[in-house]
Parts: structure tokens; C-alpha cells; sequence
């Protein structure tokens, strides 16, 4: 039975999700000390296993980022990733001022136009810088 529960997966669930749907490699160092930080988080489970998750980060204020929304590829297509985005959007819906800047990277912006986030190009462009 899926569960959605509302704080940060443990260490070891999140670097494997991150490595199991292609996203970008962290530290373990990096995330013991990112993950206490949170504003928000998304964790769900099959059982005991971590299947899927999502963050936001930010100043609690003016910015947020929405972070690491992942599936693990055979629970993807079961709208586990909508349900992350449901309850992260509730979460900013209720907690994020007016004129707040709220952000996101994404391979596939799909997902995300569906909850109202559009391309900022070209009125902005993003950028990183990957240590």
C-alpha cells in the first residue's frame, strides 16, 4: 500500500532515488546537510521502501524552489508524481506570501505547467553552477 508522508526521505532513499531517475549526483556529505534543511517535503512509500519524493527550499519568504521530485521508474505513469506536486502546491499555496518567486528546474516541463508554472525564457534565463 502506497503512503504519502510529509517529511524528508533518510539519506540513503534519497541518493538512490536521485540515481534511479536520472537525476544529477549529490554528495552524501551535501545531503546530510541539505535534507535538515527543508522547508517542505514530499516522501512516499510502498510499504517500508521509498518510491517517490519532493522538497522545497528557499527563504520561507520571498523565494522557493521546488526540489527533487522523483518516482522510481516502476511506479512512474501511477500519478505518484502529481500527488508530490499536489501536496508541495498546497504546501506553497498555504505558506508562501504574496509576491513570493517560487522556482523550478525540469527535463520534462510538462508535469509542472499542469500546476501553473510557466517558462521564464524569454523574459529570464536560468542558470547554475554544478561544483
Amino acid at each position: 500500500m502506497l503512503e504519502i508522508k510529509h517529511h524528508i526521505p533518510d539519506i540513503d532513499s534519497y541518493l538512490r532515488l536521485r540515481k534511479n531517475t536520472g537525476l544529477s549526483p549529490r554528495s552524501r556529505k551535501a545531503v546530510e546537510l541539505g535534507l535538515p534543511n527543508s522547508l517542505f517535503a514530499v516522501t512516499v512509500y510502498d510499504g517500508e521502501k521509498v518510491v517517490g519524493m519532493g522538497r522545497v527550499i528557499g527563504d520561507g519568504g520571498c523565494n522557493y524552489e521546488v526540489v527533487d521530485v522523483a518516482v522510481e521508474p516502476e511506479y512512474q505513469g501511477k500519478g505518484l508524481g502529481r500527488s508530490v506536486m499536489e501536496a508541495i502546491m498546497t504546501y506553497l499555496d498555504k505558506e508562501a506570501p504574496e509576491g513570493s518567486y517560487i522556482s523550478l528546474i525540469a527535463d520534462v516541463p510538462a508535469l509542472y505547467e499542469k500546476f501553473g508554472f510557466k517558462l521564464c525564457s524569454p523574459d529570464s534565463e536560468g542558470m547554475y553552477i554544478r561544483k
